[in-house]
């Protein structure tokens, strides 16, 4: 058994450079050895947090995947360039951690899964949120009864993207792009692999409707879809992704209380998380703590290295990845579907 996974970073952009690489830097069975992006100056930005460590630059990813000395990537292109960059990692026989979601239809993404299967390849979505202190505790108290049987859920993960993000700025392809935006591709991958993880069960049927309330006319991407659905235990809620207002909340209702999850999607460790009930507990993660700014990711790379060092399991497989994006698949398709 190897002391040390090496790994390679495709993709320099915002958030390779302020999370993923200090993140994986920080990791004590983790190497980066190699970096590769187009464009000349975010590579140059990245080596300026790599420091001393002999870091080999590529200005083609490809050529990246051809180096021997490479055991894993962590691809953080944009949504719309992670399939062929996944299936040029299976093949190139190279363990994958790639930035979420993993792609933009149920139909790509279980393309990249076969791909990995078929090449004997761990495959790992970057869900980093779930390694925060509030989303942990929330599935410890969630498994444990602690509000008794759970009875309604209601989902909502928004914010008001014209203001960052207009159409034709940077970040704009979230209302331009008919394929990668858009609030489910962009926020709602949250809400469902989050609905899914802590309710320990899988979202059998929904109803959807996608709408517009703040988007300028002409573009193809809605800015609101709400939807209603049911678990295959029977457990009702309600969900909504938008970009119209601000909202990071997922409300758990029991027979013996409820939990209140919030602010736990952040890039940073934010989190707060009250608890009613059997046992009554809060929990506020805050950013000012004293721990890096990149905790979250620096658990996922911590879980993954692990998991591919000592050939333990990892979460999320491939096949819950896959889950998620059918669900996604079902709520652009609206109307009522069963999963």
């Amino acid at each position: 058994m190897k002391n040390k996974l090496h790994w390679g970073i495709i993709g320099c952009g915002q958030i390779a450079l302020d999370k993923s690489l200090p993140a994986l830097l920080a990791v004590p069975d983790a190497l980066l050895v190699a970096l590769a992006d187009p464009l000349a100056e975010r590579r140059a930005l990245a080596r300026g947090i790599t420091g001393e460590l002999p870091v080999k630059e590529y200005a083609d990813y490809h050529d990246l995947l051809a180096d021997p000395d490479i055991d894993a990537v962590y691809i953080a292109l944009p949504t719309g360039m992670h399939s062929e960059a996944v299936l040029a990692a299976a093949a190139a026989k190279k363990a994958i951690l790639c930035e979420k979601p993993l792609g933009r239809s149920a139909a790509e993404t279980r393309a990249m899964v076969q791909a990995a299967s078929e090449n004997n390849v761990a495959l790992m979505t970057a869900y980093m949120s779930r390694f925060g202190d509030t989303y942990q505790k929330a599935a410890e108290l969630l498994a444990a009864g602690a509000i008794g049987q759970v009875t309604f859920v209601y989902a909502n993960f928004s914010y008001p993207a014209l203001g960052p993000y207009p159409p034709g700025a940077p970040g704009g392809w979230r209302w331009t792009d008919p394929d990668g935006g858009g609030p489910l591709l962009d926020i709602g991958i949250y809400l469902a692999f989050g609905l899914r993880e802590l309710l320990g069960d899988r979202i059998a049927k929904v109803g959807a409707l996608s709408c517009d309330t703040v988007a300028p006319e002409g573009l193809p991407n809605r800015d609101t879809t709400v939807a209603w659905f049911q678990t295959a235990k029977g457990i009702p809620g309600a969900f909504a992704a938008t970009f119209s207002h601000a909202e990071c909340r997922i409300l758990f209702y029991g027979t013996e209380g409820q939990l209140d999850l919030s602010k736990c999607f952040s890039q940073r460790p934010t989190g707060h998380l009250v608890c009613t009930g059997k046992q009554p507990f809060e929990l506020i993660t805050d950013v000012s703590e004293t721990r890096p700014h990149f905790t979250n990711y620096q658990r996922e790379f911590a879980h993954f290295t692990q998991a591919l060092l000592q050939n333990t399991p990892f979460s999320p497989t491939p096949e819950e990845t896959l889950a998620d994006a059918l669900l996604l698949d079902a709520l652009k398709a609206g109307g009522e579907v069963t999963l």
